[in-house]
């Protein structure tokens, strides 16, 4: 670039650290959609079933099944679109703490109506907690370590604390300037 533009040091805005906890979160929510989605074609080819079956054959109760079957399929695309959002697009994002809470809420309603996905979601939960406190770093030090002196070994050159030792352990010559 130019010098009157320079070429920006972080993309902006800045973009979180991405942890390798976050990538196996990332990967199990995947999953879980991918298995949702899965779920979710089905429940909607069985809801266009009962429609054309329906449409075929007319019977007294048809606006029940047909009224159901199209409130199932509406709230199926509801959860997946708030699964997507909530958990999988923050993840993407790196935003680990802020996708917890819906990745654990997800997780336990997907056990209860399909058992593989909401394990997978757990696990991933399990995984952001893990990448939330990677992306935090270590935790911070007060203040400098004490520096320790050291004294050489006049006669093999190897380095004790001082005071440690009299004589060299690995020469026995004595110690000290």
């Amino acid at each position: 670039m130019s010098a009157a533009y320079p070429t920006p040091v972080a993309p902006w805005p800045a973009s979180r650290v991405r942890t390798p906890s976050g990538n196996t979160a990332e990967t199990m929510v995947l999953i879980a959609l991918v298995l949702q989605i899965i779920g979710g074609v089905l429940v909607i080819f069985g809801i266009t079933w009962v429609f054309g079956f329906s449409i075929v054959r007319p019977f007294r109760y048809a606006w029940i099944v047909l009224t159901a079957a199209a409130t199932v399929g509406v709230l199926v695309i509801l959860f997946l679109y708030f699964a997507y959002t909530l958990s999988y697009r923050r993840i993407q994002r790196g935003e680990y703490a802020e996708a917890q809470t819906p990745t654990l809420v997800i997780g336990i309603l997907s056990l209860f109506f399909g058992l593989i996905p909401g394990i997978f979601y757990l696990i991933g939960y399990a995984k952001l907690d893990s990448a939330a406190r990677e992306q935090q770093g270590p935790p911070p030090t007060y203040g400098a370590p004490a520096a320790v002196a050291q004294v050489a070994c006049t006669g093999c050159g190897r380095v004790y604390p001082l005071g440690a030792y009299a004589f060299c352990p690995a020469c026995g010559r004595k110690m000290g300037p």
